[in-house]
């Protein structure tokens, strides 16, 4: 019997402490960069914003200039200026830098217009490079696009005391500009360019980092595909979930700043596509893995996919023009994704009552997460009161909202979420089951064999035996006829030869003939005596092989081990197993030494009349692998000592 070391509960906290640290420490720098710098930027624009009032020049100055000869423009009070000599004539506007940044940088919204920008008289920009890029000669042309993106302009570091002046280009009809030939100079923005890049940065780490993670859930569902498939079980639902993994990183991606740099404008919203997408996936998977309830969630399912599928032809095809029909229909996914949802959560904790082990884990996954979302909302009503209303503003949503988007998707995630938890716990419970079975057969193969061997032993003694059993008879005659004072001392040798022929158990049991035929010989070996009172078993018990292997083999082990260590000069091991009123006894006597074996001595003899728990002694791990096992016959396990003698006996119930 193997001995493990005693498990040190602080051992274990600690060990939890310091996992918990690292793990925060590494999420807070993961996280980290999702939140940008503070920006710390100055408005320069002369054009005052919707509802605000003017804020004055700021030490602009607006002027044209025509090779030398200088005009000043007329304000008209909110950022207009009136008196350019033509349409189409390129105006100027500066002012001296006085404001300190690191890392400075423009941001010039210039929407269809070219422009040019100077620092004192050098050019740091334009958008027309083959220009006249002189104050004064330039004649800037209108884009003939507007510009999705402002423009950026870095400022050398020394950029403070010294004149900016940016050169701005005007349409060509007057009407264009209004009656009066008023012109705009285009926003400008100083800012400082970390801030402006750390806000990139946050941007990207906000989309990255759940792609990536969804995107590594992709891959860790196929791998396991893969392994199962390898093993010939192939588990269709775990594609199925991957592909919800993958819509729904889509989705996160669609949603990114970035996204129209690198894709067209598409005919048909990409977010709310990729949502659905993921949600018509989910429902397919939790469909698959529902045995209970499947008739229900097919018609979701059905339902949600025929919905998609009218989402997608009214937006590309364009039937049905603009109006209360195309709005219904455009919005008849979300309200399908909705019901679809709170089918699957009702379905799941009817299915955890009907016993499903996977619908368990799901339900038990929603709970816990539902129960976080609460804790966390109620901490907000008391430390974030403003943050808890607008949760609840995001909850209810619009009057005129049917389904709000802020609770469609947190059901989404709660449904996700747990879906994911639930097949990976079953794929580790199924692994756990794999690898237990086959640890099982390996320990059940090498027990075949000991029991193979032993019996070819006891064979070969046999017939050695039987070969030589005329020889004996003959010398046994004669020495009854010449010598009979010697027959006795004869017979007990032929005795002695018997009795080293080693036991061969038919109980007819299968698996309980392997297991003991294979430790008859390992105590043959060690020079153990062997005595099988009886031998007789049912065919079938109720304990899966797993069970009767480790309880079995633990009641053996010690036997052989406590014999091992006993000073007796005959050591043995006594087993008496038989049926009885469908009752299975297992008895098992062996010799032992109870200082080497520290087991407590006790006069009391254990029985099982009173059908009471007694509490079984201290010594060892194999003893409390066998009253976990008998657990689940009442603790029908009794322990008895009497000095160098060790006694257990098990009763096993069956039908």
């Amino acid at each position: 019997m193997k001995h493990t070391s005693k498990i040190s509960i602080p051992s274990i906290c600690l060990s939890v402490i310091l996992s918990l640290i690292l793990c925060a420490v590494s999420a807070i720098a993961v996280f980290y960069y999702t939140y940008p710098m503070e920006d710390k930027s100055y408005n320069l624009s002369l054009l005052a914003g919707d509802g605000q009032e003017w804020e004055g020049e700021k030490g602009w100055t607006v002027y044209s200039n025509q090779q030398g000869k200088v005009k000043n423009l007329i304000s008209n009070g909110f950022g207009g200026y009136d008196g350019l000599d033509y349409a189409g004539q390129t105006f100027y506007f500066s002012r001296e830098m006085t404001e300190t940044l690191d890392s400075p940088a423009l941001r010039i919204g210039v929407a269809n217009r070219s422009i040019s920008v100077f620092l004192d008289n050098s050019l740091i920009y334009t958008d027309c490079p083959d220009a006249d890029n002189r104050i004064g000669y330039l004649e800037l042309p209108m884009l003939e696009f507007d510009k999705s993106e402002p423009v950026v302009v870095s400022l050398p570091l020394d950029y403070v005391g010294h004149t900016l002046t940016i050169a701005q280009s005007t349409p060509l009809y007057s009407e264009k500009q209004g009656e009066d030939n008023t012109v705009y100079p285009c926003e400008v923005t100083l800012y400082c360019g970390y801030s402006y890049e750390s806000g990139l940065i946050a941007d990207t780490a906000r989309t990255m980092i759940p792609a990536v993670l969804l995107f590594a859930l992709e891959i860790l569902l196929m791998i396991a595909f893969v392994l199962n498939a390898t093993l010939g079980n192939k588990n269709a639902a775990l594609p199925v979930l991957a592909t919800a993994a993958f819509f729904q990183m889509c989705g996160i991606l669609a949603q990114a700043s970035f996204f129209y740099q690198y894709f067209k404008l598409l005919p048909i919203d990409p977010v709310w596509l990729s949502f659905h997408l993921s949600v018509g996936a989910l429902l397919i998977f939790i469909t698959i893995k529902s045995k209970r309830l499947r008739w229900l969630l097919v018609g979701t399912t059905i339902l949600q996919w025929c919905s998609i599928a009218l989402y997608c032809i009214i937006q590309c095809t364009k039937l049905i023009e603009y109006g209360d029909a195309y709005v219904f229909i455009i919005n008849l996914p979300q309200y399908t994704d909705f019901v679809s949802l709170l089918a699957v959560l009702v379905g799941s904790f009817i299915q955890w009552n009907k016993g499903s082990r996977f619908f368990r884990h799901f339900s038990v996954t929603a709970l816990i997460v539902s129960g976080i979302y609460t804790v966390f909302f109620l901490i907000s009503l008391i430390t974030f009161p403003d943050y808890a209303q607008n949760i609840l503003n995001l909850i209810s949503g619009d009057i005129s909202t049917l389904v709000p988007d802020f609770t469609l998707k947190l059901i989404w995630n709660l449904c996700l979420f747990s879906g994911v938890s639930a097949i990976i716990i079953e794929l580790v419970e199924n692994e756990t089951t794999r690898r237990t079975e086959n640890a099982v057969l390996t320990a059940r193969n090498e027990l075949a064999m000991e029991s193979y061997e032993n019996l070819c032993r006891q064979s070969e003694e046999i017939m050695m035996l039987r070969h030589d059993a005329m020889k004996h008879y003959t010398l046994m005659q004669t020495m009854a006829q010449q010598n009979p004072e010697q027959l006795p001392a004869y017979l007990e040798q032929l005795i002695g030869q018997m009795k080293e022929i080693r036991p061969v158990v038919q109980s007819g049991n299968q698996m309980l003939d392997i297991i003991i035929n294979g430790k008859l010989g390992i105590a043959a070996d060690k020079g153990i005596e062997v005595e099988i009172i009886r031998s007789k078993a049912p065919e079938k018990l109720p304990l899966t092989n797993t069970q009767l292997c480790s309880l079995i083999t633990n009641i053996l082990d010690n036997a052989i081990d406590y014999a091992c260590s006993s000073e007796s000069e005959k050591p043995y091991i006594k087993l008496d197993f038989h049926c009885k009123n469908n009752n299975f006894i297992f008895l098992c006597e062996n010799t032992m030494n109870p200082d080497k074996c520290q087991i407590k001595q006790s006069s009391e003899i254990r029985t099982y009349k009173r059908q009471q728990k007694i509490p079984m002694a201290k010594h060892g791990y194999g003893l409390k692998i066998i009253r976990r096992i008998m657990k689940n016959f009442n603790d029908m396990v009794s322990i008895e000592t009497n000095g160098n003698i060790f006694k257990i006996s098990v009763i096993i119930p069956y039908e």
